[in-house]
């Protein structure tokens, strides 16, 4: 198998739960279903491909998420902001009513696989995938 790009981190617990990342090089939303009967989360994956409308809006709030971010680290932003600065608000709302729910995987071609990810540099940008078929 070969390390893909994970773009997003749109829910963390523990490790990435819920997101967009490259599987065999084409972007896919990556979920981790919560199991009410293990009280945790499955360790496997939902995958499906994107749809085609959703990368760039997805992606541009995930930035402003990490400007959020860095500024929460820096205490220049306040837990009461989150998950945007105040001059990004607007545009992170506007994405949201764009984005309407849709970052979720779709039954129709869904895969279950089973995940590594690594960090590769610091912040929330610096992670990659493996994906397999079998649990390691």
């Amino acid at each position: 198998m070969t390390w893909e790009q994970v773009y997003t981190i749109n829910d963390w617990w523990d490790c990435p739960r819920l997101g967009v990342a490259d599987v065999h090089d084409v972007p896919h939303i990556y979920e981790s279903p919560f199991d009410p009967t293990l009280d945790d989360y499955s360790d496997f994956y939902l995958v499906s491909p994107i749809r085609p409308e959703l990368p760039s809006l997805v992606l541009e709030d995930w930035e402003i998420w990490k400007r959020w971010s860095n500024g929460f680290d820096n205490q220049t932003a306040s837990r009461e902001n989150h998950p945007a600065l105040p001059e990004d608000r607007a545009r992170h709302e506007q994405i949201e009513r764009e984005i309407n729910g849709q970052l979720v995987t779709n039954p129709a071609l869904v895969k279950k696989l089973y995940a590594t990810f690594r960090r590769t540099a610091p912040g929330w940008s610096g992670f990659e995938v493996e994906w397999n078929e079998k649990q390691l």
